[in-house]
């Protein structure tokens, strides 16, 4: 099953890569120079580019029936200084994230059909780390912006014996981010901080909360190719362990354990990422990630070190197709308007670790991803409104299309605001 799951994840990741750089586009359009100026009225062979030279390279005094090769800083800054490079107005791909959460599954026998068998499913401390695909393009640019992500009914908890007592809470994360631009617009660093809203869920014998930090995430971003029409990039993320820890403390008056999965591993996400227009209108995104956990989380209670919580490693595949419905560039304040719909497939490929909690009378139990492997598969259809040249306000809905157990929340609401610069 593991390999059949590897196969087809690792299949698809290659016809997203293959169908947005193929030999045809690569040569049948010029690449971009990557230390342009102003002043150049074609592009100069780069290192990276070496094919900028190419006879068939597009060039401003070309005949009309061809497009002007266009410099990378024009098409980073594209949305008003460079009317050929429509690939930097490309709108971002939503995405969808939220990865597979983990349990802590309490051991039956403790004296008390009061005792749930469930503590809580939540996502680890810090939320998690994040697709490189959220609110993203292929495309380096400067920018600054705001996204809001409602997942519903992501968290759960037993207040009591059986699922029948089980509880459902929603999860809000809000984060800032900041894209900067370098190597003259070839490369850029994200940096994105969230905030969680949280949670403190109860039963009959403990209480669990996750504080309003979340996990910082960088990604490191190149500019492999890019023309008019065309963006492939390739880049490396990390998700540092700022956000905070998960507690678990018992709350009847003759027992005093606690239960901390601290908040400690580090995440390593190798991706690529490809933009396209397939016409005036027709514009296409594509991801795809590994998302590897670098270290682990200790597992602590109030004698000490239990073990060390290591989360699954993760495959994730995103494709999104949009089209331009309306755009008047004339028009003060709203100047386009494009629908945007996207599939998102991330599929955990190792079992998950098991961590035995013992040495107390009531958090005894395993800590794990009870589902163990999952593969999810989410829908998520939005609409982008432009403001003017530099700014798009979005709004996105994402849907499961699989049931329990792969899935994690059973909807999610997204609100974003980018602004360039």
């Amino acid at each position: 099953m593991f390999e059949n799951r590897s196969r087809l994840a690792l299949g698809l990741t290659c016809v997203f890569a293959v169908g947005i750089v193929s030999p045809v586009d690569l040569y049948a359009q010029g690449p971009l120079s990557l230390r342009p100026t102003p002043q150049e009225s074609s592009p100069t062979t780069s290192s990276v580019n070496p094919g900028t030279n190419n006879p068939l390279t597009r060039n401003p005094s070309a005949s009309a029936g061809t497009s002007p090769s266009i410099s990378s800083r024009n098409l980073l800054r594209g949305s008003s200084r460079s009317a050929s490079s429509r690939v930097a107005r490309a709108p971002n791909m939503f995405g969808d994230t939220l990865p597979p959460l983990i349990s802590f599954r309490t051991q039956g026998g403790q004296g008390s059909a009061e005792v749930p068998t469930e503590a809580y499913q939540a996502p680890l401390g810090g939320g998690g780390s994040y697709n490189i695909a959220e609110n993203n393009s292929a495309v380096p640019v400067d920018r600054v912006y705001f996204v809001y992500n409602g997942f519903f009914n992501a968290i759960s908890s037993s207040n009591g014996f059986g699922p029948a007592s089980s509880q459902s809470i929603d999860l809000h994360r809000y984060v800032a981010g900041l894209e900067k631009t370098f190597f003259d617009g070839n490369m850029s660093i994200d940096v994105r901080m969230p905030l969680l809203s949280g949670f403190n869920l109860s039963n009959s014998i403990s209480e669990s909360e996750l504080g309003n930090v979340g996990n910082l995430t960088m990604f490191l971003k190149g500019l492999v190719y890019g023309d008019q029409d065309l963006a492939f990039s390739t880049g490396l993320g990390i998700g540092l362990p700022t956000g905070s820890d998960l507690q678990t403390r018992t709350t009847v008056p003759f027992a005093n354990e606690l239960l901390t999965v601290r908040n400690q591993g580090v995440r390593l996400i190798p991706f690529v990422a490809g933009t396209m227009y397939l016409s005036d209108q027709w514009f296409m995104q594509s991801f795809g990630q590994m998302n590897f956990a670098a270290s682990g989380n200790e597992v602590v209670n109030q004698n000490g070190l239990v073990g060390v919580f290591n989360e699954q490693n993760l495959l994730q595949t995103d494709i999104g197709l949009g089209r331009w419905i309306w755009q008047d560039d004339q028009r003060p304040v709203v100047t386009g308007l494009a629908a945007i719909f996207e599939l998102h497939y991330t599929t955990t490929i190792q079992d998950t670790d098991r961590i035995q909690l013992g040495n107390s009378s009531f958090l005894v139990g395993e800590l794990s991803n009870s589902a163990n492997r999952q593969d999810l598969l989410n829908l998520t259809s939005g609409i982008q409104a432009q403001l003017g040249s530099l700014s798009a306000l979005r709004v996105g809905v994402v849907v499961p299309l699989r049931d329990t157990p792969d899935r994690v929340f059973d909807s999610e609401i997204q609100f974003s605001l980018n602004r360039k610069f």
